[in-house]
């Protein structure tokens, strides 16, 4: 599985970044990343505050399920109060995996703008307990104020080297090699992407290093449809 280790979730951001800052400031967290989700499926985290806050992301990303997919799919706030007794019959392998972590409890919020639902800012806790009705809507206004800018920083980024080697940024390499699996498979993008985190999660390693096996060609899918490595 997945690895489930988690990061320095201790630590405080690592440089002071406008996207996930005002997060911290004025909400009872410790950590936030923020992702934009093209209508491609394309997936930019174009901001977070730590090691840890990149882990439930990551997590999430590479086994595509958790309180950041619900968020996109609902268009409205998740919240586990408390991971260790949630209930995580919607997300079972995420649910498996974040209680192994330093997180005591996790939000997602939709990024919209207009009727669109441009990406997620995901929050953690240390400790666990509810947001106060106070805090939900600081936090949806706060959502809201950063949809614009963090879509339009993922659009400049994509062409850029990513901001901290902590954040995931455009995984301009999961791109590319879910396109190389397209024709090595000769299948859809779709279903090469279905592949590629398929094949991760079997090996315990994250979707971004199997695609950067991929592009290096030490992973090659052409001559055996079950995954062969070259050497």
């Amino acid at each position: 599985m997945v690895g489930t280790g988690s990061g320095a979730g201790a630590s405080g951001p690592l440089h002071p970044d406008p996207l996930h800052a005002s997060f911290l400031a004025r909400l009872p967290v410790d950590g936030a990343s923020v992702s934009v989700v093209t209508v491609a499926g394309s997936h930019s985290t174009v901001s977070s505050s730590d090691a840890l806050a990149t882990r439930l992301e990551q997590l999430q990303f590479d086994l595509g399920e958790g309180p950041h997919y619900r968020a996109l799919e609902s268009r409205k706030p998740v919240l586990v109060a408390d991971v260790r007794s949630a209930d995580h019959s919607a997300w079972p392998m995420f649910g498996q995996a974040v209680v192994q972590t330093e997180a005591r409890a996790v939000f997602s919020f939709p990024l919209r703008i207009g009727a669109v639902t441009v990406g997620v800012v995901d929050l953690h806790r240390l400790s666990p307990g509810d947001l106060s009705d106070l805090d939900l809507a600081h936090a949806a206004a706060l959502a809201g104020a950063i949809a614009g800018k963090a879509a339009a920083y993922a659009a400049a980024d994509a062409d850029g080297e990513g901001r901290d080697e902590l954040v995931a940024g455009t995984r301009r390499q999961v791109h590319q090699a879910t396109g190389m699996m397209a024709v090595q498979l000769d299948t859809s993008v779709t279903d090469a992407f279905a592949r590629l985190r398929g094949h991760a999660y079997a090996a315990g390693r994250s979707v971004d290093e199997v695609a950067r096996d991929v592009v290096a060609g030490v992973l090659d899918f052409t001559d055996d449809p079950t995954d062969s490595e070259t050497a």
